[in-house]
């Protein structure tokens, strides 16, 4: 049976979605509909996966009554994005939402109820979990080599390039933590095996003053399950000059070994107590969307599960009401 695809929204990362489409067997794209009335779809109709088969729609309920895909993308303004995840998934349509999935803690509960009694299942794009570098230092950590996991760090450093004016409110936005950091707290999570018990930090917006609800600087300290330390910083302030967009890196600190990645430089490298450094083993790329539909058919399970696609967006949250309320969260451990 054809698995048919719709594009709610263009913001964000949809090209992981449309990337995968032309790689799956009996896969089709129905359609997509902009993220408001008059915007641009062009990202999506000038992509190889659409065919003439395809329509732009109207709107979403349009999309979902009319089109009647059985997976949706959903990358709307981030607030509307736990919205427009309902309305698909109380259709029993499976999910592949932009992160945040919700930028309210209300929203987010809301959204996983909907969840748990619908048919449909729902992921996130959490996307350096296929990042073929950050696969190589999961997998060198389950090896054991670098022992007990201490201490885990990160970075997420982005030119400002063009931003949206929605960016300009919180209300609008929900923070640079849900949206940015959030990666990082998936990724640190991913890598290290560790899930996170605490959160405090700071964050601001020293530079962008005309943008005053879009943090663009910031940093948070969590406490690991293991006992040890996680520490995160986020940034809109790479230079424009840069020869990247991005500058992510990650350490993992073991009580054997370091694993190190600059992704920007291409390091990807791992030092222990028996080897001095050594480049690590790379991966093939898998598409996130190819391997969210072997789950959906039945097989194996996706990389990014329903519970992992919800915690890492609570963890960003209550990150993000630790930086507003200057206190130490407490974040709830899974059943």
């Amino acid at each position: 049976m054809t698995l048919k695809v719709g594009i709610i929204g263009t913001n964000g990362h949809i090209r992981y979605v449309l990337d995968g489409i032309p790689e799956i067997e009996d896969c089709q794209l129905i359609g997509c509909c902009p993220e408001a009335e008059g915007k641009n779809v062009t990202k999506v109709t000038r992509h190889e996966a659409w065919s003439d088969n395809a329509r732009v729609f109207d709107t979403p309920l349009d999309l979902l009554e009319e089109g009647k895909p059985d997976v949706v993308s959903v990358a709307m303004m981030f607030p509307e994005n736990s919205k427009y995840s309902r309305m698909a998934l109380e259709r029993g349509v499976s999910v592949v939402s932009e992160k945040p999935l919700a930028t309210e803690l209300e929203d987010l509960d809301l959204l996983r109820k909907t969840a748990e009694h619908s048919q449909g299942r729902i992921t996130a794009m959490y996307a350096y979990r296929f990042w073929p570098d950050y696969e190589a230092a999961r997998n060198i950590r389950l090896t054991g080599s670098i022992g007990k996991v201490c201490q885990v760090s990160a970075q997420k450093s982005y030119q400002w390039g063009d931003r949206n004016d929605w960016y300009k409110q919180r209300e609008t936005y929900g923070g640079t933590i849900p949206w940015v950091a959030i990666h990082a707290i998936d990724f640190m999570r991913w890598t290290s095996g560790e899930d996170f018990t605490s959160v405090q930090g700071m964050q601001a917006n020293l530079v962008r003053k005309d943008f005053p609800g879009c943090e663009d600087c910031g940093a948070l300290l969590f406490g690991l399950t293991g006992g040890g330390q996680g520490i995160l910083t986020f940034d809109y302030l790479r230079p424009a000059a840069a020869d990247s967009h991005g500058d992510d890196r990650l350490r993992i600190v073991g009580s054997t070994g370091i694993i190190e990645l600059q992704s920007a430089r291409g390091i990807a490298e791992v030092t222990t107590d028996e080897e001095p450094v050594k480049k690590l083993e790379i991966p093939p790329e898998t598409n996130m969307f190819v391997d969210f539909v072997k789950e959906l058919r039945g097989g194996e399970p996706s990389r990014i599960s329903q519970d992992e696609a919800f915690r890492s967006c609570e963890i960003s949250l209550l990150a993000r009401k630790a930086c507003e309320e200057g206190a130490v969260v407490k974040i709830p451990q899974p059943a």
